[in-house]
């Protein structure tokens, strides 16, 4: 995306129902963590650790010998493996919002935090919250190469935000991930950014005619420093309250 935020990148913005809250002067944008595919590697810990088990009892069944004691290694770490994929998918946060305020200019990122292998009764966590300046932090959308289930190669397109501190501008301070996967197109990323651009450049709606707010857990959801709220305008707007943007005119 061009330094210059003033430029256009895309002709209809949308928020792709990536939006998580909006306050009067600020708006949430959650992550790919949002997407819900989580949730999928939890299901997929929780199967691998039954495997695992059964395999342990069987195993323990036939006698304790030199084999047994030298499966348990490899068997153990698969065990640690499944619950750090339930950790993850069950018990981490369901999003990690980047909140975009237009008043003060400011950009506001709840760090990930990774989940410790071996610590394996410690939930997820959010991490610690940055700041950066609006004028310090762009976009960028890349192609990567994904094998889910290891099987068959797809490309999907994601969006980071690059973001900087005054005192380096031109060095990458954290990557964040923005918003949604796609396909081969980055046409949604794109749109994206052109939403978020106009909401913090020339006044736009936090939200377009027709688009929702993103589904997920409120109760995993991590809330901002009551400061970062404060300075946004407030709490979080009810969704009654965001109908004057999103509902869509009635043809005459």
């Amino acid at each position: 995306m061009p330094k210059d935020k003033t430029k256009k990148v895309h002709e209809k913005p949308a928020s792709r129902k990536t939006i998580l809250r909006v306050h009067r002067d600020g708006i949430e944008v959650g992550t790919l963590m949002g997407e819900g595919g989580a949730v999928y590697l939890g299901i997929s810990g929780a199967v691998f650790s039954v495997i695992v088990t059964f395999m342990l009892v069987v195993m323990a069944l036939g006698g304790v010998d030199w084999f047994y004691l030298v499966m348990l290694v490899p068997l153990t770490l698969m065990m640690l493996f499944s619950i750090w994929m339930m950790r993850r998918g069950f018990f981490s946060p369901s999003d990690h919002p980047i909140l975009f305020n237009r008043r003060t200019g400011e950009v506001h990122v709840i760090s990930l935090k990774p989940l410790n292998f071996f610590r394996f009764w410690e939930k997820g966590e959010p991490g610690t919250v940055r700041s950066y300046r609006w004028d310090h932090v762009t976009a960028r959308t890349y192609r990567r190469l994904d094998t889910p289930g290891g099987t068959v190669a797809r490309t999907e397109t994601v969006l980071q935000l690059l973001c900087s501190t005054s005192g380096q501008p031109d060095v990458v301070d954290e990557m964040v991930s923005l918003g949604l996967s796609g396909g081969w197109s980055d046409d949604y990323q794109v749109s994206l950014w052109e939403h978020i651009r106009r909401y913090m450049e020339e006044g736009g709606p936090p939200l377009q005619h027709g688009d929702k707010l993103r589904k997920v857990n409120h109760a995993k959801l991590p809330e901002f420093p009551p400061a970062i709220v404060a300075a946004a305008g407030g709490p979080a707007l009810s969704e009654a309250e965001l109908t004057k943007w999103t509902e869509v005119p009635t043809p005459s």
